[in-house]
């Protein structure tokens, strides 16, 4: 039951976004907090997707900017929230063929 509401409301968050970014907010920070008392997961295409200091979605380019640095196989992806600051650093290892 609570899987499926965490669902719903990340669902909501993701397509009112434009709309209302302040409902959107609010749909991830009830999803988080459902989670946390449950003690579940995020599913895992949503994980990265959030900030976790102000729940704004980090879809580019209202919510987040997003740098890709590095060449060869260690590749960074730094996502910045346009709306708190945080900067979220990612490192990729890429497959060279």
């Amino acid at each position: 039951m609570a899987k499926q509401r965490i669902k719903i409301l990340l669902n909501y968050a993701i397509k009112y976004y434009k709309i209302n970014k302040q409902f959107s907010k609010n749909c991830v920070y009830h999803a988080f907090k459902i989670k946390t008392r449950f003690n579940l997961k995020f599913p895992k295409n949503f994980r990265n997707l959030y900030c976790k200091r102000c729940f704004n979605l980090l879809l580019p380019p209202e919510g987040a900017r997003i740098r890709i640095e590095g060449k060869g196989k260690k590749i960074k992806i730094i996502t910045t929230c346009l709306d708190c600051g945080k900067i979220i650093r990612k490192e990729v290892e890429r497959k060279i063929y």
